[in-house]
């Protein structure tokens, strides 16, 4: 705990949490990792499929974008403690409901932190990233990777409209509508791979229209970056 010079006492650990990473420019492999501690912390003996890690990716990253990745992880770690209102019953399943539900715990004793705070958080001079940079960090870890599955590729919504905006995203009807059959296929092949309630959750994913763009902007992402390499 820090007593600030208004004789406030706040908790230094969140304090310091605001300026990390954000969730939605981290690597795909730092985010793995630290799910890994979570989990760890939580008790969760069975790790998510490759499918459902890729939901619950999708689910982090979208839904709380400006969130650091230390925030995330002390809030999982805060609720533990039960230090938060909400509960760790998790039932082996790490879930968005359940994510959602630890978030707001901690977004509320955040909030307090950060009001106590913000003259410091004020003064603070957070590193800016621009478009180009998002948009070559994105490419570089695509390009560096196994390259074997495009749903892999991160902050895709970001990145795809940047590149938009600035007209390097040219694509024919019959290339939108071929993304689109490609990834109609690669859901359904995946579909018919799982079983029960994943296979359950899955499906109710790809019903998702908002999930389903966000995959077409990854392929899409995808052969630009590799007609750019060729």
């Amino acid at each position: 705990m820090t007593t600030l010079n208004n004789g406030y006492i706040v908790d230094n650990e969140i304090a310091k949490a605001f300026t990390g990473q954000k969730l939605n420019l981290l690597s795909p492999v730092t985010l793995k990792e630290n799910l890994a501690y979570i989990f760890t912390l939580l008790g969760i003996t069975r790790y998510p499929e490759k499918e459902e890690f890729m939901v619950i990716e999708d689910f982090i990253r979208s839904s709380y974008p400006n969130y650091t990745i230390e925030e995330f992880v002390i809030a999982f770690k805060m609720a533990v403690q039960g230090k938060l209102d909400c509960s760790t019953e998790h039932y082996e399943k790490f879930s968005p409901k359940f994510i959602g539900q630890v978030i707001a715990a901690y977004t509320k004793k955040a909030l307090e932190v950060r009001k106590m705070i913000k003259p410091i958080l004020n003064e603070i001079e957070t590193p800016k990233l621009s478009d180009d940079d998002i948009v070559s960090f994105t490419q570089k870890e695509w390009l560096n990777s196994a390259k074997n599955d495009f749903n892999k590729v991160f902050n895709a919504n970001k990145v795809f409209g940047i590149l938009l905006k600035q007209g390097k995203l040219k694509f024919q009807e019959h290339e939108m509508l071929e993304i689109i059959r490609i990834v109609r296929e690669d859901n359904l092949q995946k579909l018919n791979k799982l079983y029960g309630l994943d296979a359950k959750n899955f499906r109710e994913s790809i019903k998702d229209n908002d999930f389903v763009d966000t995959q077409c902007k990854k392929l899409a992402l995808v052969k630009y970056f590799e007609g750019l390499s060729s």
